[in-house]
């Protein structure tokens, strides 16, 4: 196996340079620009895969701190959090279970394998190292593997050329980022840092002491390019400590996770060739348990704008302790996966271990400006301590005209059976979206997922340097499981508001954040608190 594996790589890094198509004269050099390509999809493949990009720009305008307020505004995904910001997350994307969402960094996977059921924590992560954040919606396991059932987050982490400062908070909230860029000799290097501290309420409703969460994260990113291979480089690591609560008064003193995540990747590109090395760590203490793992990941590809091909090899160690049992475990995944495009049609598909995947799909342009795509696909859950290997079905379809876009999609995924519909209008600085919701587990509605979701995000600039952005959120009646009987109930809607108003002082970015402008008083999930009113005060400067 390891001598094809060797020879794949050799051919992608040994490609003919095409010198013969690009000709200079004695003063004007030739410079050839090759088109740069997904590492997983052929350019046709971009377009049927619903993706959502979350840019710096957006998670600074809209004070969007943590992975939980940027998913917020993201149509189709639903977030619950255990408390406020800090504790425990979980993500329903497009109707599927939490443990259904597959993370990544840079495109390589980073769910914590030590987790009992696959679920990832994303409350633990804060926004002041991200360059970006893309959400693929609907099963990408042709893509990415395992664990993408319902879909993919994808952090973005690159050398930041902006030397900048932010600082942010009031009385109980403090949140500062900061950014250093130097070129060194041809290396471009930058270092991102911050630190989020906040204490306003009780995780658990009821209760009268608050608890508290402390993020550090940074981020060290290396580039250089050597004619046209490029080397890149980044280092990343954050902590985040928090106070939690049990599901009753009586346990909520001397309750904390600290939870410690580690990441180093490196890697080669040349032309539409890549290989990266990865490694990540999750290190996770709780008053009562232990959780940590570790991964090793070799990934490379070779990508054309019709074709493409590739290996990933995994090594995934985790470990548990907790006061009722012991646990570890060794999981090894060996994947090859190849993509093509003819006409009007896009193929992807992929062989791991004892699992294939596949994803068909097709994009047309009927008019100036309409166009129609759709995929059918299949994907896969790794089993875990906790919960047995699950299969899954997607099959979705989109109409989009100008600025509108409509989607119907429908999941199979053992006894979980979803399907909805989405449409949204984004121009310029306005974007809306609604969505409809069926979620159901062995014919019974899934909890924790409304039915009907609505949003909007606005900016607006006024005169003399002011600008208004508006966030709004509209999350409709969903089930429950109640927080101390464990019987099932209705929780009401919920409508949040937040606003940002910015001026622009001689280069210096001053904002007032205005967080659930209504103050809106709600539990998601049921039983733990959320965040009232509250006042910010914002800079921001570049230097």
């Amino acid at each position: 196996m390891k001598k094809y594996i060797m020879f794949f790589v050799l051919f992608m890094f040994t490609n003919v340079a095409y010198a013969d198509d690009c000709e200079w004269d004695d003063t004007i050099p030739c410079v050839k620009i090759y088109a740069k390509y997904s590492n997983n999809s052929n350019a046709l493949g971009d377009k049927i895969t619903p993706t959502r990009k979350i840019t710096k720009l957006e998670i600074q305008k809209y004070n969007l701190i943590d992975l939980p307020k940027v998913l917020n505004y993201v149509q189709g995904v639903d977030v619950t959090q255990s408390g406020p910001t800090g504790q425990q997350s979980s993500v329903f994307m497009r109707g599927t279970n939490s443990n259904h969402t597959l993370v990544l960094l840079n495109g390589i996977p980073i769910n914590d394998h030590s987790t009992p059921t696959g679920a990832q924590d994303v409350g633990q992560d804060f926004m002041s190292t991200v360059q970006q954040i893309d959400v693929y919606k609907g099963s990408a396991g042709a893509h990415w593997g395992a664990d993408a059932v319902g879909g993919a987050i994808n952090f973005r982490t690159t050398v930041d050329y902006d030397k900048k400062l932010s600082v942010s908070g009031n009385g109980n909230d403090k949140t500062i980022n900061g950014n250093y860029y130097k070129n060194i000799n041809g290396y471009d290097l930058s270092i991102t840092a911050g630190e989020h501290q906040s204490k306003n309420v009780s995780a658990l409703s009821g209760a009268e002491e608050k608890d508290g969460t402390d993020n550090k994260s940074i981020a060290v990113n290396v580039s250089k390019w050597y004619d046209l291979v490029h080397w890149r480089t980044t280092w990343f690591a954050r902590n985040t400590f928090t106070d939690i609560d049990g599901h009753s008064l009586a346990i909520q003193n001397d309750k904390w996770s600290d939870s410690t995540f580690y990441a180093l990747q490196t890697g080669l590109d040349y032309k539409n060739s890549s290989l990266t090395l990865h490694t990540h760590s999750y290190d996770r203490d709780y008053d009562d348990a232990h959780y940590d793992s570790l991964n090793y990941t070799l990934r490379a590809t070779q990508q054309y704008e019709k074709f493409g091909f590739g290996f990933d090899y995994k090594h995934n160690e985790s470990y548990s302790e907790t006061q009722w049992s012991t646990a570890n475990r060794d999981l090894y995944n060996l994947g090859y996966f190849f993509n093509l495009s003819h006409n009007i049609f896009s193929y992807h598909h992929r062989f791991d271990e004892e699992h294939e995947t596949y994803k068909l799909g097709f994009f047309k342009e009927l008019d100036q400006g309409l166009s129609i795509s759709g995929s059918t696909s299949t994907s896969y859950k790794d089993s875990t301590t906790w919960t047995a290997i699950e299969y899954g079905d997607t099959h979705e379809l989109t109409f989009a005209k100008n600025n509108f876009s409509a989607t119907v999609f429908k999941n199979d995924i053992g006894a979980l059976n979803t399907d909805g519909v989405e449409l949204g209008y984004q121009k310029d600085n306005f974007r809306v979206f609604t969505s409809h919701l069926n979620s159901k587990t062995n014919d019974t509605v899934s909890l924790r997922r409304p039915n009907w979701a609505l949003g909007f995000m606005h900016t607006k600039d006024l005169k003399n340097n002011f600008s208004i952005t508006t966030n709004y959120k509209y999350k409709g009646k969903h089930l429950d499981v109640h927080n101390s009987n464990w019987s099932t109930i209705s929780m009401p809607e919920t409508h949040l508001i937040d606003l940002n108003l910015g001026y622009n002082y001689h280069g210096i970015q001053l904002g007032v954040s205005m967080l659930n402008l209504l103050d809106e008083n709600y539990e998601s999930p049921h039983g733990f608190s959320q965040e009232g009113r509250k006042f910010t005060l914002g800079l921001n400067k570049s230097f």
